[in-house]
């Protein structure tokens, strides 16, 4: 697979290396519903090996991970540029110094690489009011916007759990992983 992708959407599989919500490890953290990956798995990945050399990587974040996630991107060879989607869930989570209920999706730009042309709307709202779903269940209005944003580009969701049209999609809860492998040869360069 020699495929490269001008707009890289990704939900890392964060590690929090704590127990998560009350205190006890096993009670809703992330690492109760999929298998997680460190931090130094994550900034591992062969992410340039998929990117087009003009290409956007918007990535999920959360507060916690805020830092990590700027690390994560310079290490993958992409410039932080802003937040880009700010979702606020709509109901509140334990957090460690705040209730929490937002989490954020960070666009950066491959170094020296430019925003991939010819663009489509460039008045896509920053804010996302959708209750919360499904445990790390994301809202489509991300990626719809994303779509408007760059409508006639290669685009790749890593980490999916469902397929998207016209987009390829890599994940190990697809229920079909007929692009899995060579991807997946390439992301940890197996």
């Amino acid at each position: 697979m020699s495929r490269r992708y001008d707009i890289i959407y990704v939900d890392p599989p964060w590690d929090y290396g704590k127990p998560q919500h009350n205190g006890k490890v096993g009670t809703g953290g992330a690492d109760t519903h999929y298998g997680v990956m460190s931090l130094n798995d994550i900034k591992a990945m062969n992410i340039e090996g998929i990117a087009e050399r003009d290409c956007l990587l918007f990535m999920w974040t959360t507060g916690p991970q805020l830092a990590n996630s700027i690390d994560v991107l310079r290490g993958w060879g992409f410039d932080y540029k802003q937040v880009a989607f700010c979702w606020d869930k709509m109901k509140v989570n334990p957090g460690s110094y705040t209730m929490t209920q937002f989490e954020f999706v960070m666009v950066g730009k491959r170094k020296r690489g430019k925003i991939p042309q010819p663009r489509g709307i460039r008045n896509a709202r920053q804010a996302v009011n959708q209750m919360r779903a499904a445990h790390s269940a994301k809202p489509e209005q991300v990626a719809d916007r994303i779509n408007q944003m760059f409508p006639h580009h290669n685009k790749i969701e890593l980490f999916a759990r469902q397929d998207r049209k016209g987009w390829t999609c890599w994940g190990n809860e697809l229920s079909e992983l007929k692009h899995y492998q060579p991807i997946q040869k390439i992301l940890f360069r197996s």
